[in-house]
């Protein structure tokens, strides 16, 4: 029986190594890619760094002195070698505590506008309530859906790993709401707002009502929770979603128009819209960068914090820090 236990612990031990050397692995291959695509950001960093402490030592200089450091009789060529050796590994030196304070940095300001707001850019979960500055109060998410409106989570119309699908199943969850309710509910916040009806042939499933890009439905979870959905994509024929540049543009400016009117100063927190399934076509760090310009253009029809949040789980592929 021993020996049998013995074989059993001899053979899981092995294993156990691998599997902690993988998840090692995977963390550290994670760091470097992290630090390789903020390199802009940490390069500019460690410069103005290096530079300020040569200045420093300057300024010592001027009032110690430093002719002693090195031996007089050493040849100037060998001087001027030591010098910028040195020089190098003071700017390494700081390139490598810069990128090591990104990894752990999660946001970003970027802007800031009307009576102490700002724009952040940040790593995170949307529905987390530590992605605003004060979790105790209210905060209204965006949600991208199609400009239908669809309530259904079918894993076919909306699926329940997207943003849309996540956020209905907790409208649901709550109480406040059924597929009937919340469709009631959306035709009323939207009645004054034009919509073309969508034949069978052009979206074979789903709900018929198509409205403008960046329409804005504002449905309550509860009393700190407020979701804006945010009409983005379109279904064609095949049920296939995408969102062209042109009603992407337009979706940003009536969000940010929706921000204003509808967020009562509470703050904002936004996905980085404009990928996966809408299919803009458009590089996510172009999107990002022309998120944060649209805001810069409109700053003054900011009346909110905005938070735009990236995935945490895709934090070494897009850099909010060179932003």
């Amino acid at each position: 029986m021993t020996s049998h236990g013995g074989w059993r612990i001899s053979c899981r031990l092995p294993s156990l190594v691998f599997d902690k050397g993988m998840v090692m692995y995977i963390k550290v291959t994670r760091r470097i890619k992290t630090i390789w695509i903020n390199k802009r950001y940490s390069t500019k960093i460690a410069s103005s760094l290096t530079g300020g402490i040569y200045a420093f030592w300057g300024l010592i200089g001027t009032l110690l002195p430093m002719d002693e450091v090195l031996p007089q009789k050493m040849s100037l060529w060998l001087k001027c070698l030591i010098s910028v050796s040195i020089l190098m590994a003071v700017w390494c030196l700081c390139f490598l505590v810069v990128s090591l304070a990104i990894i752990g940095k999660k946001r970003f300001k970027v802007l800031t506008v009307n009576n102490g707001h700002a724009v952040y850019l940040q790593y995170g979960n949307i529905f987390s309530p530590n992605e605003v500055l004060d979790s105790g109060k209210r905060r209204n998410i965006v949600i991208p859906v199609n400009r239908c409106f669809d309530v259904h989570v079918d894993n076919h119309i909306v699926s329940a790993q997207t943003l849309h699908g996540i956020a209905l199943q907790r409208l649901y969850a709550s109480g406040k709401y059924s597929e009937e309710s919340l469709i009631t509910r959306i035709q009323q916040l939207l009645s004054r707002v034009g919509y073309e009806n969508v034949s069978k042939k052009d979206k074979p499933e789903g709900r018929c009502r198509r409205y403008p890009p960046g329409t804005v439905a504002v449905l309550p979870e509860n009393e700190n929770v407020y979701y804006f959905f945010w009409a983005l994509s379109t279904f064609d024929a095949n049920m296939t979603a995408s969102t062209t540049m042109q009603e992407f543009t337009i979706a940003v400016q009536k969000l940010i128009e929706a921000c204003y009117e509808k967020s009562a100063g509470f703050p904002v927190v936004m996905p980085l819209v404009g990928t996966g399934l809408s299919r803009t076509k458009t590089d996510q760090q172009d999107v990002l960068k022309y998120l944060v310009n649209a805001f810069r253009l409109n700053r003054a029809e900011i009346s909110c914090d905005i938070h735009i949040v990236v995935w945490e789980d895709i934090k070494e592929e897009i850099a909010i820090s060179n932003i």
